[in-house]
């Protein structure tokens, strides 16, 4: 695999696991359950629903320099130059009915590289992404079982890949350049001031250009734990692994085209006023050797501002 097609995956591992992190939903029952549930699920996503709440609107920004790359057998090298991306996201959500809602990132894209004595700015619009959930069970709701959901999304190449960019070092891609469809399981466990999540979602990517090859399925899991406190403000830890299987090209299974990539990093969200809400988190890439494979490291930040309407 090319580095122009590993960073053309790694652009659409990001946006696909912000678009499946989206579709979680909120729900409030007893006051304790409530509490924690509310707070502990809005950690990861700027725009998750309470129960009493109809509409949301965010902004979120991050921050993420890349410092390395994870070669086709999972050694990691650390990069001569650097690259720097800024992203916008404009999120949105809107609910359904009780056990329903539904979710739109609209990205907007900045790149920097320095590379063997060349800089290189570009950027646009990313991949735009929609996303749903139905709550089977509600997690505030069952004193012994965890909620269990639904997670669906789609992801559209309406940003420019790596192969249509025309800036130097690529700087203007800004997508991954597939369409992805996606399908999930979600659990979430409330006990007291605890909120505890476990989600899993397989993703189906496609590229109709390329006519000889066929992606593997991408199966990606995400685990998080953390502590909602009385003033409803939130803390957590969370990990995310993604592993896709190697690609078919021209009939054979290429074993050196599998991708893998493990996320660690801690969330918090606070309480402005009664209807919003500031989120942030810091993240990393496990930049180990082995944690990754044909993947771009790196680690940032995020900041959210949330408006939600009831």
């Amino acid at each position: 695999m090319t580095r122009s097609r590993r960073r053309s995956s790694c652009s659409s591992a990001r946006a696909l696991a912000v678009a499946a992190i989206g579709v979680a939903a909120l729900l409030r029952a007893a006051p304790a359950a409530a509490q924690a549930c509310c707070a502990g699920g809005a950690l990861l996503t700027p725009t998750r629903l309470a129960v009493q709440e109809d509409y949301a609107v965010g902004l979120q920004m991050q921050a993420r320099s890349n410092v390395g790359s994870y070669a086709s057998t999972g050694g990691f090298a650390a990069s001569d130059g650097s690259w720097q991306v800024l992203e916008q996201d404009l999120a949105a959500s809107a609910r359904l009915f009780r056990r329903a809602q539904v979710g739109l990132l609209l990205p907007m894209i900045q790149n920097h590289h320095v590379e063997s004595g060349t800089e290189a700015w570009g950027g646009g619009l990313g991949d735009v992404a929609v996303t749903a959930r139905y709550d089977f069970l509600l997690a505030a709701d069952e004193v012994r079982w965890p909620g269990i959901a639904l997670l669906a999304g789609a992801t559209f190449p309406t940003g420019r890949s790596s192969d249509e960019a025309t800036a130097p070092l690529a700087a203007d891609a800004t997508g991954g350049g597939t369409y992805n469809a996606t399908l999930g399981l979600g659990l979430e466990k409330v006990r007291g001031h605890f909120y505890a999540g476990l989600d899993g979602w397989v993703t189906y990517r496609s590229n109709p250009r390329l006519v000889n090859e066929t992606f593997g399925l991408r199966w990606t899991a995400m685990a998080i734990a953390g502590w909602v406190f009385d003033t409803e403000a939130a803390a957590a830890l969370y990990a995310t692994v993604l592993d896709e299987s190697p690609a078919t090209i021209d009939g054979m299974i290429d074993q050196t085209t599998g991708l893998r990539l493990t996320t660690v990093g801690a969330a918090g969200v606070v309480p402005l006023r009664e209807l919003w809400r500031l989120q942030g988190s810091a993240f990393s890439d496990v930049l180990i050797s082995s944690f990754g494979r044909n993947e771009i490291g790196g680690f940032g930040l995020s900041l959210s501002l949330v408006r939600a309407f009831l």
